[in-house]
């Protein structure tokens, strides 16, 4: 005969349970409601805002989709700049990864040629980065001013995430790496075939933060890049989240939806890709902080 033990939970573990769910309701309706506010306002029509005016619209009677169509109109600024966006979402991971992990790499290694003095001068820039003006300087004399370039290689590595990088390579057996060494792989084939594939979860978390800040990013992009139409998406979203004009949106249009309806669909447009991939990548992050999880 089976006998079965059941655990009950005692009167304390069942009122820290209660408390810890209201608390993260609680939290999770002040961090959705604004969400749900701006998706809300983005589709108020231009009559609904005149006949309820300075009235607080939850949700709107009628769901005008004018300014979604406005922005997103064959041939508008939105759309170049999120191409250009995503370009250069795309191609900064990919640089800043491969610098970012090949210098993380090296730097676990104890018999690298001076790394201590590489590690001292990485903390130097940590605690005193690049001022504005040099930098501003060294991009115009390397030609990079108004170049699609400018918003990728000034910013090549991230020295925090170096230090990430470096400190998951450090947990990584020694064994592995010997082993492979014997089999006849080198250093090209050593980090290629066995490093890269045992570090993807710090990675895709590293890499998920450089996507965000690329995305994100709009103060070093306006200061390298003064053509309109080489701007990424931020910056075409302030200019029409100031203004909300039809000259932003290098659009003719016949009646432009509301200010406010025109300012929310921009924000709801700029931010809907990230909250599509993040939810994909969110299991990486556990793993790629939790550094010497790797046993031997």
């Amino acid at each position: 005969m089976t006998r079965k033990f059941f655990s009950r939970k005692s009167k304390g573990d069942i009122a820290f349970d209660i408390t810890n769910v209201t608390i993260l309701a609680i939290m999770s309706f002040c961090f959705l409601f604004p969400l749900f506010i701006v998706l809300m306002q983005s589709f108020v029509s231009e009559e609904e805002s005149i006949a309820r005016a300075g009235q607080f619209i939850l949700i709107p009677d009628v769901f005008d989709p004018s300014a979604y169509q406005l922005l997103l109109t064959k041939g508008s600024t939105i759309l170049h700049a999120y191409w250009i966006t995503i370009k250069r979402v795309v191609l900064g991971v990919v640089v800043q990864l491969f610098f970012t992990c090949t210098m993380a790499y090296a730097l676990s290694k104890n018999s690298l040629p001076g790394r201590k003095l590489i590690i001292g001068l990485i903390n130097v820039a940590i605690v005193m980065p690049a001022p504005l003006v040099p930098l501003f300087l060294l991009v115009k004399a390397t030609g990079l001013y108004n170049n699609f370039w400018s918003m990728i290689i000034p910013f090549a590595i991230n020295s925090v995430y170096i230090f990430i990088m470096k400190a998951f390579y450090q947990q990584l057996p020694d064994g592995i790496e010997e082993a492979a060494m014997i089999d006849g792989c080198n250093q090209f084939q050593l980090f290629a075939r066995i490093v890269m594939p045992l570090s993807l979860p710090s990675i895709a978390t590293v890499g998920m933060m450089y996507g965000v800040w690329h995305w994100n990013e709009w103060y070093y992009s306006g200061l390298f890049i003064s053509e309109p139409s080489q701007r990424p998406l931020q910056n075409i979203m302030q200019g029409i989240i100031n203004s909300a004009s039809a000259t932003d949106l290098a659009i003719v249009a016949e009646k432009l939806p509301p200010v406010n309806t025109l300012r929310c669909a921009v924000i709801m447009i700029s931010i809907i890709p990230i909250m599509c991939i993040y939810p994909f990548l969110q299991k990486y992050f556990a793993k790629g902080f939790l550094v010497g999880s790797v046993k031997g």
